[in-house]
């Protein structure tokens, strides 16, 4: 019969076991929280800087404006000015520069008549990511010329008072500044609670199995139920209080806002602790070796995460058999209630799908570990 004493019991064995090796105990709980400001502040969010070149044949006032339209943009530096063609390709092959962009000798000539006059781009495309948005940016540069150029036209020929025709009023919603910390740092909870809390769960059934010390639980009156949550719940917990670690460093240090439900970031955050170190359990039903629990929960965990789980690229994006993968997944869900609470100020009915997925990952890690345990040698 199931007993609440007992369980405790065995999750304060484990606690105890688990701090008096202090080595294992400060990864535990260190570990996460560097790996998580590792990422914060070492993993590129913002594409700024990319290195451009320019080859300027024409050398005029329009060429020249041209020029401090990309400088000022805020996302090209302008490397250098280069004489010839030849001298602009070996800067790419150098891998000096990401794009560069020529301009024609009769540049200025042609926007005086009028004429359109096409402006060349040679990209790096051996980063195809970068390559992309660097394409993006510099036409969005040229647009903005163009739209100054055709103000120009407009007040010339129609008088001081003309206008544009059309002109566009965006409005960016949930982040204005553009703000990379703001997608990318929800996501970073994730990474923290999924690998070690779950590589600590794989190895506490897997120790005990290799050294035989599981013969004094199969001679005890502790269920399996009893015996493997009690184990689990010190993981859970240590989890648990890393995601707040680093949701109070996101919103007070890094600047990122907290819109929506509290209540609803909370139950995700433990729900999915509870999944991550399920995870890990139910791997080490399966494993007897240390080493090969290690190796298996770090390569599923690893893999899915970047792969799969939305955490660098939307799940939107992925193929549409990827995203079948992707929302089997607890790590997708609970990056979408922290971006959708974060970001969005979803409230607790916007996210409650994902969180019934969360509890269903639970259910199912600990349900299928608990029937497939057996408490007996063998």
């Amino acid at each position: 019969m199931f007993s609440w004493i007992r369980l405790i019991a065995v999750a304060k064995k484990e606690y105890l076991e688990l701090k008096r090796n202090l080595l294992l105990f400060l990864v535990l709980v260190f570990g996460p929280i560097l790996l998580y400001l590792l990422h914060a502040y070492g993993l590129p969010v913002d594409v700024k800087n990319l290195t451009l070149g320019i080859l300027d044949m024409d050398k005029s006032a329009l060429s020249r404006s041209l020029q401090d339209t990309f400088q000022n943009s805020g996302i090209f530096k302008i490397e250098r000015t280069f004489k010839d063609k030849n001298e602009l390709k070996k800067g790419l092959d150098l891998a000096e520069l990401r794009a560069g962009v020529i301009i024609p000798h009769d540049f200025a000539a042609k926007l005086e008549r009028n004429s359109s006059v096409i402006v060349q781009a040679l990209i790096d495309g051996s980063y195809p990511n970068y390559a992309l948005i660097s394409e993006g940016y510099i036409q969005a540069v040229v647009s903005s010329f163009n739209l100054n150029i055709l103000d120009q036209y407009f007040v010339r020929y129609l008088g001081s008072s003309a206008n544009i025709p059309i002109d566009i009023s965006a409005t960016v919603w949930y982040n204005p500044t553009f703000n990379g910390n703001y997608f990318m740092l929800p996501g970073l909870f994730a990474l923290t609670i999924i690998f070690f809390p779950a590589i600590m769960a794989t190895l506490s059934l897997t120790k005990e199995k290799e050294t035989r010390s599981i013969l004094n639980f199969y001679c005890s009156s502790v269920t399996k139920t009893e015996y493997l949550i009690g184990k689990m719940l010190p993981y859970v917990i240590i989890a648990f209080l890393q995601s707040l670690l680093c949701f109070v460093h996101a919103v007070l240090i890094s600047g990122v806002p907290m819109r929506g439900s509290i209540l609803a970031f909370l139950i995700a955050s433990l729900l999915f602790s509870a999944a991550s170190v399920g995870i890990g359990l139910f791997i080490a039903v399966f494993i007897t070796s240390q080493a090969t629990a290690i190796l298996l929960t770090t390569i599923l965990t690893l893999t899915f995460t970047f792969t799969y789980s939305g955490i660098l690229t939307p799940v939107i994006c992925l193929s549409e058999d990827n995203r079948v993968i992707s929302y089997l997944l607890p790590i997708t869900h609970y990056i979408d209630v922290a971006r959708k609470v974060m970001i969005r100020g979803a409230d607790f009915y916007d996210v409650q799908n994902s969180l019934i997925m969360l509890l269903l990952s639970c259910i199912v890690f600990y349900g299928a570990s608990i029937l497939i345990f057996k408490k007996r040698i063998g």
